[in-house]
């Protein structure tokens, strides 16, 4: 039986929808699967520097969910680093999909990585407050026919949002030279979900697709990131 070690990175709240979703995500693909995928929540505070002797010690595949500001955002950023760099599959939901890649900027990038809503005082911040909230509500994700977001999930889905953050579009151009590429977008042309080409798989959407485990389906995205965890 395939096992493996899977670290969901976030503070747990049963009150969030999404938290309660990566769980029942997590036991819909067990059960679909035969696989015997444990989870283990750590809190972004428990994250040490030498996080793969301590609290990620054994883990397969990272989940960085969303509930930001997190408790530590140097912690969260640590453990998204070492995910990248170890290799190990990783996926950013919401809070996930922001800080991934804020700490990709800093870290690859060099260029600052300011988020608004945990440093108010930022002038020009990587992660804006959306001009239209995207709390609560649906909407369409596009990317262009053929290209690895159009096979895995489509080229026009709708998704489940429950964010008022995402990346302010002047930063864009520094990415275009790396292996970070943004793979799908919004109507308005805004960046949803991003990949890196050069990583078995490094995932992050600004939707959460862990919320269809919530009427007992699961997203094709979850599931091909749980395969690889795995």
């Amino acid at each position: 039986m395939s096992t493996g070690l899977l670290i969901l990175l976030g503070e747990r709240d049963p009150a969030k929808p999404a938290h309660v979703g990566i769980e029942r995500a997590i036991e819909l693909f067990n059960a679909s699967t035969g696989r015997a995928l444990v989870a283990r929540w750590v809190r972004t505070d428990a994250i040490a520097e030498e996080v793969f002797s301590g609290a990620l010690s054994g883990a397969t595949g990272v989940w960085c969910t969303p509930g930001s500001p997190y408790a530590s955002r140097r912690g969260a950023l640590h453990a998204i680093r070492q995910a990248r760099e170890h290799r190990l599959p990783f996926l950013g939901t919401c809070g996930g999909f922001q800080h991934a890649l804020m700490e990709y900027c800093v870290s690859v990038l060099g260029h600052a990585a300011a988020h608004a809503e945990e440093d108010r005082s930022a002038t020009d911040p990587l992660i804006m407050k959306l001009s239209c909230s995207l709390a609560g509500t649906h909407a369409r994700v596009l990317a262009e026919p053929g290209s690895w977001y159009a096979e895995a999930v489509a080229a026009d889905s709708s998704e489940e949002f429950n964010c008022n953050y995402g990346m302010a579009p002047g930063f864009e151009p520094l990415f275009t030279q790396s292996a970070l590429e943004f793979v799908a977008r919004d109507e308005a042309g805004q960046v949803r979900v991003f990949r890196l080409r050069d990583h078995p798989f490094y995932l992050g959407t600004l939707f959460q697709p862990e919320r269809r485990a919530l009427r007992g389906e699961l997203h094709p995205l979850v599931r091909l990131f749980l395969e690889k965890a795995s």
